[in-house]
């Protein structure tokens, strides 16, 4: 034990110390910033800065005293102290978030020439390092902006296209980003069929888990093939989509945010599309009985018992009850109440209590 002490003291030993008046101002500036009194923020977080040699805590010191100064209202030496820090510190943490700040200051001026300006920035930014978080936000508002300006989406779609075919985009997880934005507005401007190609190129290119938009871009290019009426085309997309899932369900891995609302999809359209009513329910059953965390399982297991009792499938009896059971409250469970009543059943009260505790 004495040894692991020792190591520990060596270690934390090496740790650059900050100081006293550095540690003293930024607490000063916090203070004084909780309280409203921003300016006053400014000026001690600004002090915070003077007072070390070590870069990253000078430029954390020179982004919050800019960001309380615009919350007192002085843009204008905001924007000043923000260009400073991107300038000084552009590929470090605080010099892409500066530049962002800054040029978002600019963008929402009153003055057209300023907004254009902040806008200019902002498009410099994404090109400059397409890696950053700052630069994802870039995108999103300039996308946003040329979409109010011409709602046909041809000035987006041309500017994403530019993007798309810069190395630094494509080489990060920004090339994700611009195809899914291109993809969705494909799909707004009418364009299916070339948005069913943007989406299939990029779930063919980047794999899971490494695609952030595994399970939003299966789940929209399944409602493409959906809507032109190939259903089975659908469910085979989804099944691609749900693959990763099927083989980690037993160690209880990550999954996607989407991955039940494509299972519920994959089971509406058996239902409704192909006319297959076994194979709806069972796959209903599986939203219920692989998504253990997802608000859809008592909606899954009413649409089982559904289709079962559709089809005069005794089975159905035995979701109702399994339903009101595990999930006593919501409009899912009076349904389960009607049913049981159907095959002649009594279920439990509901428990208006209990249900308003949960």
């Amino acid at each position: 034990m004495r040894g692991v002490a020792v190591a520990l003291g060596l270690v934390l030993g090496c740790a650059p110390a900050r100081p006293l008046a550095y540690e003293q101002n930024l607490a000063a500036g916090d203070r004084a910033f909780s309280s409203g009194r921003y300016r006053e923020a400014a000026r001690f977080y600004e002090a915070a800065g003077a007072a070390t040699a070590r870069a990253r805590d000078r430029d954390q010191g020179a982004f919050l005293a800019a960001m309380a100064l615009v919350r007192a209202g002085d843009r204008d030496a905001a924007i000043a102290r923000l260009d400073a820090l991107g300038a000084r510190s552009p590929t470090w943490e605080h010099g892409p978030r500066a530049a962002y700040e800054a040029a978002t200051l600019r963008a929402e001026s009153d003055d057209p020439a300023l907004r254009d300006e902040g806008f200019r920035r902002l498009d410099a930014l994404v090109r400059s390092d397409p890696r950053t978080g700052p630069a994802r936000r870039a995108v999103s508002l300039i996308a946003h902006r040329l979409d109010s300006e011409d709602p046909s989406f041809a000035r987006t779609l041309a500017w994403l296209t530019t993007l798309r075919a810069l190395d630094a985009v494509r080489g990060c997880w920004m090339y994700e980003t611009v195809e899914a934005m291109r993809a969705v507005r494909l799909t707004r401007r009418g364009a299916l069929a070339e948005a069913e190609a943007v989406w299939r190129a990029l779930l063919a290119a980047v794999p899971y888990p490494q695609n952030s938009h595994w399970d939003d871009g299966h789940l929209a290019l399944a409602r493409l093939e959906r809507q032109r009426g190939d259903a089975r085309a659908a469910v085979a997309t989804l099944d691609r989509m749900l693959a990763p899932h099927e083989e980690a369900y037993s160690s209880g891995s990550y999954e996607a945010p989407r991955f039940a609302d494509g299972a519920m999809l994959r089971a509406e359209i058996y239902r409704d599309d192909l006319r297959d009513p076994e194979a709806a329910a069972a796959a209903f059953h599986r939203v219920y009985a692989e998504f253990r965390r997802s608000l859809l399982r008592d909606n899954a297991l009413a649409e089982e018992a559904r289709v079962r009792e559709g089809a005069r499938d005794p089975r159905a009896c035995e979701v109702w009850q399994r339903l009101v059971e595990e999930f006593p409250c919501g409009h899912p469970a009076r349904q389960a109440r009607e049913g049981l009543g159907r095959c002649g059943r009594t279920a439990a009260p509901r428990d208006d209590a209990a249900c308003r505790a949960r």
